[in-house]
């Protein structure tokens, strides 16, 4: 069955500045009531806290399929504030303070750090691949339910830990005891928890009091359309501001001509070497397919013995 509005629109992603005190599930609606018809169907790729701001990407036009490569292939930047010596349950400032450290190691040891050693320290202790635990208020799933559900529900459930990737990691400023930590991450990766693992090997609580997501891959915040950009009245000339999906993942092209289109939309394989190729950023097993005028058909992915078979593609949207 066809949408009762077909597709108009190509595969677009919008980078959206999310202001805080709203959730992102907010902004996709508002998105939703007032783009233009045939805008097709619409997802983010990863959600912020209500109390967070920064970059929350919007796909239309079935880019929304491509939230598995967004998470894989695009590590986040943050910068966050927080507070030493103090702990909220949610490890940021959407609840009460409920233990404070008074102790005179925290005033006199920590209040005498240089932003210099808490940088070293963080970095040796953090910087690759290491295990966190998903934070009981947070969005991770168990038994079909979010573990901040749970946990309002006082049922405390412990999850395993997971590997995470931290990039790089720096502390731009310390004014005891505000911290402030920017950090590029691998998907998943809980800054909540990441700042109260650092309070902890530094001796005491922490949470956080500001979060801002920066970057998610090269897409960043100080070119993201914000709250009065947003768009109103179903205006056509909006999607003008969606950046290419072939731009947001620079995977590899390959330029096909008719008969080549006409397999690959019928979900048939082609043979690498009858392809025109077109190198980009990222040279993985997958590859943009476009036509010879520049349309973005789908995704591909390089099996064995050189086979290039169907993994998205955008046809299959006008027809869902």
């Amino acid at each position: 069955m066809k949408n009762k509005h077909p597709v108009l629109f190509p595969p677009l992603i919008f980078n959206i500045y999310k202001p805080p005190g709203i959730t992102s599930y907010d902004v996709v609606r508002h998105f939703k009531r007032n783009l233009p018809m045939g805008f097709g169907k619409i997802g983010h790729f990863g959600t912020l806290d209500p109390f967070a701001e920064g970059v929350l990407m919007i796909g239309t036009g079935g880019a929304a399929r491509l939230n598995d490569f967004i998470h894989e292939y695009l590590p986040k930047t943050y910068l966050a504030v927080g507070k030493l010596g103090e702990e909220t349950p949610t490890g940021d400032p959407t609840s009460d303070v409920v233990q404070k450290d008074s102790s005179p190691y925290f005033t006199q040891e920590i209040g005498s750090f240089s932003r210099e050693f808490i940088e070293e320290r963080a970095r040796a202790k953090f910087l690759g691949e290491y295990l966190q635990t998903p934070h009981k208020y947070s969005a991770t799933k168990f038994m079909g339910k979010n573990l901040h559900e749970w946990a309002r529900e006082g049922v405390d459930v412990k999850k395993e830990a997971v590997a995470r990737t931290i990039h790089a990691l720096e502390i731009p400023a310390y004014d005891f005891p505000l911290l402030t930590l920017r950090s590029t991450v691998s998907s998943g990766t809980y800054i909540r928890s990441l700042f109260t693992e650092l309070a902890q090997d530094l001796g005491t609580l922490g949470h956080l009091l500001i979060l801002k997501r920066e970057s998610v891959g090269h897409v960043h915040a100080d070119k993201a359309l914000q709250q009065t950009d947003w768009p109103k009245d179903k205006e056509p000339a909006f999607m003008d501001k969606g950046i290419p999906v072939t731009d947001v993942l620079p995977f590899a092209k390959f330029i096909l001509n008719d008969d080549q289109v006409k397999y690959f939309r019928n979900g048939g394989f082609l043979r690498k070497e009858a392809l025109e190729l077109s190198p980009n950023e990222l040279e993985t097993e997958f590859f943009w397919m476009l036509d010879r005028e520049g349309k973005v058909l789908g995704l591909s992915e390089e099996k064995s013995g050189g086979e290039i078979r169907p993994k998205i593609n955008f046809h299959s949207e006008d027809q869902a």
